[in-house]
């Protein structure tokens, strides 16, 4: 493992009150194969198997049930931490700052390459029907709100992991988003006039891949 990787596990270790129980089994029972401290195992072990191929698991109440559940909590962490740190990069490569949005839990054929933001009941931004049929095909299923650190563009990134949910509507074709939070934000970002209550807006498709799809926003 790493450095940091090693300082996380004993940092999982210390949260869940058991370093000194797992220190305590490494130096009384670690298997025959391994380093005889736990410092130098943590070297050469695996973060993925750093558990169940440390020790021989002690009969008692803390067996190998007990420790193949602490186990399955590790990857867990490990999975979600990995998660973060890709978004990160890949928001950080594309030059991109999230604008944070809290989210609250038949519409008329808009023309190419336009979606509408109504500040009418509801606060409602409809995608058209080719933008709603890609980001359906994508099967993506939360859409973050973000701002291009060089040109503060206003980008929408539809992903599979983190933003707001996105949900299609029974019987529409068109993606709604009904969210304050999100059409207050947008008032802001492109400087639009809050007295009006109905704004036309151009998207444009910037960026496509397995993962995700870019629209920018324009007035």
């Amino acid at each position: 493992m790493t450095r940091t990787e090693i300082q996380e596990f004993k940092r999982f270790l210390h949260v869940r009150n058991i370093y000194v129980m797992f220190s305590q089994n490494y130096r009384q029972n670690h298997l025959t194969v391994n380093p005889p401290t736990m410092e130098a195992y943590l070297e050469k072990a695996k973060v993925e198997n750093v558990i169940p191929q440390a020790f021989v698991y002690p009969k008692s109440i803390y067996d190998k049930d007990f420790w193949l559940a602490i186990h399955e909590e590790w990857l867990k962490m490990i999975s979600t931490k990995r998660a973060d740190r890709n978004e990160a990069a890949q928001l950080e490569s594309l030059d991109l700052e999230i604008i944070d949005v809290k989210t609250r839990s038949n519409c008329l054929g808009l023309p190419k390459d336009t979606c509408s933001l109504s500040l009418r009941g509801g606060n409602r931004l409809t995608f058209n029907q080719e933008h709603s049929r890609m980001i359906a095909k994508k099967l993506s299923t939360h859409m973050l709100l973000t701002r291009s650190r060089q040109t503060t563009d206003v980008v929408l990134m539809f992903n599979r992991t983190r933003g707001i949910e996105v949900k299609f509507k029974t019987g529409s074709n068109n993606l709604q988003f009904n969210n304050t939070g999100l059409a207050h934000n947008l008032v802001d970002l492109l400087h639009l006039n809050p007295e009006k209550e109905y704004f036309q807006l151009g998207i444009e498709l910037l960026a496509e891949t397995k993962d995700y799809l870019l629209f920018m926003l324009r007035k």
